[in-house]
């Protein structure tokens, strides 16, 4: 199936996203698409993620159904690539989406952000460079902004330290303690979405 004929959205992620790029950067895309629905009713449970590299660019494609799925569990990264600030290509689709997460800020991102920042200071050890510690503080200040303040800020970070993101860290407790946001996106909301898309999808050839 040509997956390009079935693209939803198409926005930038990585460095890019947080304006922390420099010349030797790959561009990285997060890719959403649907398949035809005629592929579920006739029994085909097919692949829901594919990753693509090329010298320049690197694409992360993500079927609907497992975008919704990952939101609903505030998974980071999913969340980073709908509500990317650099979008390449758009739908209503991913704009319902965007407009669900702005209205929804959900608490849970919490736990998928700590592990970012936890998982990396662990493999990294003692040796971790500037450069890792300012992927994982940039990560954190998301967070905390998304708990603190329901905004997805994509600011870039410089001169991290092991201390400033441990303190980055406790800062992240205290504000999913003190968030007043509601636990996730509203699943009854995503789920009206899913079903639209399928109707829609229903006739849609390869």
């Amino acid at each position: 199936m040509e997956l390009e004929k079935h693209v939803l959205f198409r926005t930038v992620i990585g460095s890019h996203m947080w304006r922390m790029q420099h010349p030797g950067s790959d561009l990285d895309y997060f890719v959403g698409f649907a398949y035809p629905t005629e592929i579920f009713l006739r029994g085909y449970h097919p692949k829901e993620s594919f990753f693509y590299a090329s010298p320049e660019r690197d694409e992360h494609y993500h079927e609907i159904e497992k975008i919704i799925a990952q939101l609903l569990k505030g998974n980071l990264n999913f969340v980073l690539g709908v509500m990317s600030p650099v979008v390449e290509d758009t739908s209503p689709v991913h704009q319902r989406l965007r407009e669900l997460l702005e209205a929804n800020p959900p608490r849970n991102i919490y736990h998928s952000v700590r592990g970012f920042a936890e998982h990396n200071l662990k493999i990294m050890g003692d040796n971790i460079s500037e450069h890792k510690l300012n992927k994982i503080l940039r990560v954190l200040n998301f967070g905390i902004g998304v708990l603190r303040d329901g905004k997805y800020l994509f600011e870039p970070a410089t001169g991290a330290t092991v201390e400033l993101v441990r303190e980055k860290l406790k800062e992240l407790e205290k504000a999913y303690a003190q968030s007043k946001n509601a636990e996730t996106v509203p699943e009854e909301e995503l789920r009206d979405l899913l079903f639209e898309v399928r109707m829609q999808y229903l006739r849609k050839k390869e």
